[in-house]
């Protein structure tokens, strides 16, 4: 279905003023398809991207089996022929094995097919097998797998769809053997398709296709566990395998990561009782899963730090069913791990859940997965992955997301992920702000009245650092970290579908604190300390561009001496609204004459890098 996306906005910021409430929307690009994209185009040995190179090679024996658990962003090059479908665990909603193939509206580079119309519709991502030889075949020839629409993404419309299909040799044509019409959210379904004998030679390939709106991260489609082979049957549905779902594992109790100080103020207090694991089994009958855990330091590259269960312990995972098994961390007399406070210069722990079954399933590569605890210089409650965006809208609503600080510090700057929408946000406004209550309402930062921030969305799938400008001494104690809105358009801050937190996240757009509507986490992160983490930062007072602006005051005309570089140039009032607008290489100076009495802001922005400086002048005649 065409997505309305532009529309809905429009009608969100139409309806602002009347009743404005919390909203999501759907997501324009992949950030961490480009990231991981970009950081291999240019790289012709890159095993990720060798799948655009259409040399012929041997074909593929049977079996065929995928069930992405292995792979990550893009699909195996061994096995597939293009990269358009994104590899993950954070979109489907319980999965068979812990990675899926997700097709959607964005090419492999993580952006739209077509950005420039936002009504483009047509077929979209293709999963496409490398060819596979069928000619020595023992009996009938079955291909099974399991699809999902919408996940914890984008439903597609009963317009959209999903299809197989399979090519001929004949006549190279591809020729169409399943497909579903779109539809909302629905658990995992197995599908059985037999491969006639038509399509039984040496250059067999199949490929699934959807078809979707064009211009942004919708209409999803999930595709688990393919297998293909010989002397199968309709009811041949059972997998001899046992996987887990999931590789997003946390060992804190409240968080998931925290600074390193913090936590070291309450070692015990800080750690889970157990983690929730989840192991599903595919198989008609019963296996009995013997199930560990490791704790590995320094990034999985140090000590060993923690084995648990140090014996052989085991639970039985019935047929077609999942198993849930608390694995305790730190629940006495059953297990006292906590991570020592000598250990790891990185801060960065490894913890490697695995198992293992008698006789052996078709798929160990799904036994084994990792995670990881960082503990860096922020409190964090997502997993770091944003499947929808959040927002309020309306001037002078307020956003605010609860942390329980555990140690006096100072606060330096909020880390926050803005999603790019449909619509270009950055040069909208608002005012960072702390709380230590919100009912009463008590506020204990606020930007400066002649300050504010702008989005900024980032290039890859990382946080952003938004700074201070006066940094803030907290002590222990619950703290509402967030921001005024300045603008009236709606700000898509990332929202985690996979951890939900919502009982932390306010909004006040009427008067009144509400918490927010919808299950997931805020993308938004306090941080504290002077500890580094691998992450961008954005100050707009301490970008290096060296400016001049005079008279200050003035009345009548604002000169300006800037390097010689083309900039964007905006004179706006306190509020974020901009009175006059020109580019540096069309004059030197902006005629004020008619411009009210009164503090305004100069914003440079670098036509090239898109960076931004400011500028405080006083107008007064």
């Amino acid at each position: 279905m065409i997505k309305q996306l532009f529309i809905s906005l429009s009608i969100l910021f139409l309806c602002s003023n009347l009743s404005a409430q919390d909203t999501l929307l759907e997501l324009s690009g992949n950030n961490a398809l480009g990231e991981f994209y970009n950081a291999n185009k240019n790289n012709p040995n890159s095993p990720f991207l060798s799948n655009n190179k259409q040399s012929k090679k041997t074909a593929l024996s049977l079996p065929f089996i995928d069930d992405f658990s292995q792979n990550y962003i893009f699909p195996d090059a061994n096995l597939w022929e293009d990269m358009d479908v994104y590899i993950n665990s954070n979109f489907p909603d319980n999965p068979i094995t812990y990675g899926v193939a997700t097709l959607d509206g964005l090419d492999a580079s993580g952006t739209p097919y077509n950005f420039t119309n936002p009504t483009a519709y047509g077929t979209a991502d293709s999963l496409t097998s490398k060819q596979i030889d069928l000619t020595t075949i023992i009996d009938s020839v079955f291909l099974s797998f399991y699809y999902q629409p919408q996940g914890n993404g984008n439903k597609p419309e009963t317009q959209d769809s999903i299809r197989l299909e399979f090519f001929r040799q004949s006549d190279s044509n591809w020729v169409r053997v399943w497909g579903m019409p779109g539809m909302p959210n629905q658990p995992f379904e197995k599908v059985m398709v037999p491969v006639d004998t038509a399509f039984h030679n040496n250059e067999f390939r199949f490929r699934f296709v959807n078809w979707a709106t064009l211009s942004g991260n919708v209409d999803h489609w999930h595709i688990d566990y393919i297998y293909l082979n010989d002397n199968r049957n309709h009811a041949d549905t059972a997998l001899n395998d046992v996987s887990f779902i999931t590789n997003h594992h946390n060992m804190l109790q409240e968080f998931s990561a925290m600074p390193w100080a913090h936590y070291l103020t309450d070692t015990i207090g800080s750690m889970n009782t157990a983690m929730d694991v989840t192991y599903r089994n595919n198989h008609s009958s019963a296996y009995a899963v013997f199930y560990k855990y490791e704790v590995i330091d320094n990034n999985g590259a140090g000590p060993l730090l923690e084995l648990y269960p140090t014996i052989a312990s085991s639970k039985n995972a019935a047929a077609y069913s999942s198993l849930i098994e608390l694995q305790a961390v730190y629940n006495t007399p059953i297990n006292d791990f906590s991570f020592p406070s000598e250990a790891s210069s990185t801060k960065v722990f490894q913890i490697k859940n695995y198992f293992t079954i008698t006789p052996a399933d078709i798929k160990p590569d799904n036994d084994t997965v990792n995670s990881y605890q960082v503990f860096g210089s922020y409190y964090a409650y997502d997993d770091g992955s944003a499947e929808q965006g959040y927002g309020v809208q309306g001037i002078g609503s307020k956003l605010a997301h609860e942390f329980n600080i555990k140690k006096s510090d100072t606060l330096k700057a909020f880390q926050i992920y803005f999603n790019p929408i449909m619509n270009d946000l950055s040069a909208q406004t608002f005012r960072l702000k702390v709380w230590s209550s919100l009912n009463p309402e008590a506020e204990v930062y606020s930007q400066a009245a002649t300050l504010f921030t702008s989005p900024t969305y980032s290039s890859t799938n990382k946080f952003l650092n938004y700074n201070l400008d006066i940094p803030l001494y907290l002590t222990p104690g619950t703290y509402y970290f967030g921001w005024e809105k300045i603008s009236s358009e709606f700000l898509n801050v990332g929202w985690d579908v996979n951890t939900d937190n919502s009982n932390k996240v306010f909004y006040n757009s009427v008067g009144t604190w509400q918490n927010a509507s919808f299950s997931g986490s805020l993308m938004l992160r306090p941080v504290f300390g002077s500890t580094p983490d691998p992450t961008v930062s954005i100050n707009e007072n301490d970008l290096k561009d060296d400016f001049k602006v005079y008279p200050n005051p003035t009345s009548e005309t604002i000169y300006f001496d800037i390097p010689n570089n083309s900039y964007h140039i905006q004179l706006l009032d306190i509020y974020g609204k901009i009175i006059i607008e020109t580019e540096s290489n069309f004059s030197d100076k902006l005629n004020i004459s008619n411009v009210a009495d009164g503090v305004y802001i100069i914003r440079f922005i670098n036509n090239e890098s898109n960076k931004s400086t400011l500028k405080k002048i006083i107008i007064s005649k």
